[in-house]
């Protein structure tokens, strides 16, 4: 599964408040988010996104936990999504975003490629 690990606690509450909703461009992608939800006690936040791709949309949600001292940033089961390249990129683009709220450098993902796509270099 598609995921992101970075370094440090995000505050989540603030992301739901303030993370950027795109449109984000890439070739002939298109992707934006459509909601964020914040899970009570603040504990996970989920990015629901819609994600143009060769003229068909796709409705990704990334969420975003703790995983130790640490954030984790990755497609949530709960609904299904084919993991198409601009999908990725959708989520590589909350995970890049995250760093205004807290989030440090990348700690591992499988997403490498994607990641440094959008100028994410850390």
């Amino acid at each position: 599964m598609p995921h992101v690990i970075r370094a440090g606690r995000v505050d989540l509450a603030a992301a739901w408040r303030g993370l950027p909703w795109g449109p984000w461009r890439w070739g002939s992608a298109v992707a934006r988010v459509e909601g964020c939800f914040l899970g009570r006690g603040e504990g996970a936040l989920l990015v629901a996104g819609v994600v143009v791709e060769y003229g068909r949309p796709l409705h990704p949600t990334v969420m975003v936990t703790y995983r130790g001292d640490d954030t984790s940033v990755h497609l949530w089961s709960g609904a299904e999504v084919e993991r198409t390249d601009a999908v990725k990129r959708f989520l590589a683009r909350v995970a890049h975003e995250l760093g205004a709220f807290g989030a440090g450098d990348v700690l591992t993902t499988n997403i490498a490629d994607e990641l440094q796509a959008i100028g994410d270099r850390r």
